[in-house]
């Protein structure tokens, strides 16, 4: 759900805005694939105090200790039925203060069973076992604002290795002042370490040229047809601090934007999300710890 937070668009004065429940759903297969669905709020049903949503067919509901998502696109292409069953603990971020405005807020499970179906066209995906990642970010995020984020997870290939990684870095939209950076580490269900600002360097190499991205909503790309992107070529990461240490790449591939009309003027924000692969070593608490796989990240930017 979003508000409308323009003027002209409050319904009961300032501070009561017209809200929108919107879904977008994004695959990849051979391509990524995807689109932004709008509802009407008779098809929108949200239980207060609980994970319990239904925007049209497509529902998320947390229950027994495990989340049920069914999701379906508009035109039948995209299909899910899947199971993810936390097995890592949470870790929330609160209050989290970019720029002038109100702060955002986030919760990420690092890891995740996921088991169940997934139809992209005729082609049907059976899951069994494979990791997963959730995260859920809330909060007045002011689109058009001076600041920009990358964001991404590292899972192992191995559901045998123990060690889960988030990588989060706010900064304004320049790159040129950084807000707030850190690498947050799990080893099973237990955070093990987190890697905060000073303990960090941060480095881009090149930056990505794509031959084609799928933009959602569609319609979005008429207004933003661009295929410039400040996604680099490659993010590389650094923490060391108290004996520990850790030192990770991620070499993009290729990506999807979804693109969101600004809160204010007649601008864009572009969230650009990138497949590729990262490449983590590092040694914490006197545990070797190696991750090699794929992986999605975030850029936000221009």
């Amino acid at each position: 759900m979003v508000d409308d937070v323009r003027e002209e668009a409050s319904s009961a004065g300032r501070d009561a805005y017209v809200e929108h429940a919107r879904l977008t759903l994004l695959v990849r297969e051979h391509e990524w694939l995807g689109e932004v669905q709008t509802f009407a709020p008779h098809d929108v049903a949200i239980g207060g105090g609980r994970v319990d949503l239904r925007f049209g067919p497509s529902t998320v509901r947390f229950a027994d200790g495990r989340y049920a998502i069914r999701a379906r696109s508009a035109d039948g292409a995209i299909e899910a039925d899947v199971e993810l069953v936390p097995v890592a603990m949470p870790s929330i971020v609160n209050n989290v203060q970019y720029g002038s405005g109100p702060p955002i807020n986030w919760l990420v499970v690092p890891r995740l069973i996921a088991s169940g179906r997934i139809r992209v066209g005729s082609s049907v995906h059976r899951i069994d076992g494979a990791l997963a990642y959730h995260d859920h970010n809330w909060g007045h995020f002011g689109w058009g604002r001076d600041f920009a984020w990358e964001w991404g997870y590292g899972l192992p290939a191995e559901a045998s290795n123990p060690w889960s990684l988030v990588f989060v870095r706010l900064s304004d939209r320049a790159h040129t002042r950084c807000m707030m950076q850190g690498v947050f580490l799990w080893r099973g269900a237990r955070e093990a370490r987190v890697f905060w600002d000073r303990e960090m360097r941060v480095g881009q190499r090149g930056l990505r040229r794509f031959a084609r991205l799928c933009k959602v909503p569609a319609i979005m790309g008429l207004i933003h047809p661009d295929l410039a992107t400040d996604v680099p070529d490659e993010l590389s990461f650094e923490g060391q601090g108290e004996g520990d240490f850790v030192r990770g790449r991620f070499v993009t591939g290729d990506g999807a934007q979804v693109i969101l009309p600004n809160d204010r003027g007649l601008g864009v924000t572009v969230i650009n999300e990138v497949a590729g692969r990262l490449e983590v070593e590092g040694r914490v608490r006197g545990e070797e710890l190696r991750i090699d796989g794929r992986a999605v990240f975030e850029f936000l930017g221009r």
